[in-house]
């Protein structure tokens, strides 16, 4: 699963907390589809609702799909602005960690590679108390708080390129965990 959350804070529009992170997640899926890739087990998409509000939309989720829990292999959240990537933050078995590891060193090329323990994210936070592995798209924060809640968390704000490489990062991470022979263990 991908995602990020489509609620944004009342005095701006959002664009870094977290609608840049709900875009790369549905480009990622969409350049997975556009490549003609597909994984052995199915990415789904969830554009988080009220997640600044209260978590009520990742709460409903993992509530409305509690008999589905145990097929969800791994969750991946951005909802830190889609600036520059960095990695990623993981949250799940030692196990599972050195798996996703050996698969971020499939981003080196575009400075994504470190994949460090501890992470997740607000609206998979539900999922992972359940025992799904999260992870949380980790990008260079030198910026988010100039815009974080604030009327200049506007769309012209997002870097077209450091926008693509975070779109590259989660799909790769997403297109791999879901195309493994056998699942993430937990």
């Amino acid at each position: 699963m991908l995602g990020g959350h489509i609620d944004s804070w009342d005095v701006g529009q959002g664009a870094m907390d977290d609608g840049g992170g709900s875009v790369a997640a549905w480009e990622a899926v969409r350049l997975m589809h556009a490549l003609g890739l597909r994984p052995r087990r199915t990415v789904r998409v969830v554009l988080w609702t009220n997640e600044e509000n209260g978590l009520r939309g990742a709460l409903t989720y993992r509530d409305t799909h509690r008999d589905e829990i145990d097929n969800h292999v791994l969750a991946i959240e951005s909802d830190a602005g889609v600036f520059k990537p960095l990695g990623f933050g993981f949250g799940g078995s030692d196990a599972a960690y050195e798996i996703v590891g050996e698969i971020g060193t499939l981003l080196d090329r575009i400075g994504a590679a470190t994949v460090t323990q501890g992470g997740g994210g607000a609206d998979i936070g539900p999922l992972m108390r359940e025992g799904v592995p999260g992870m949380g798209l980790r990008v260079d924060g030198e910026k988010y708080f100039w815009y974080h809640h604030t009327e200049a968390d506007t769309i012209d704000k997002l870097d077209p390129l450091e926008m693509a490489r975070c779109v590259a990062a989660m799909a790769v991470m997403g297109y791999v965990v879901a195309d493994l022979p056998e699942r993430l263990p937990r």
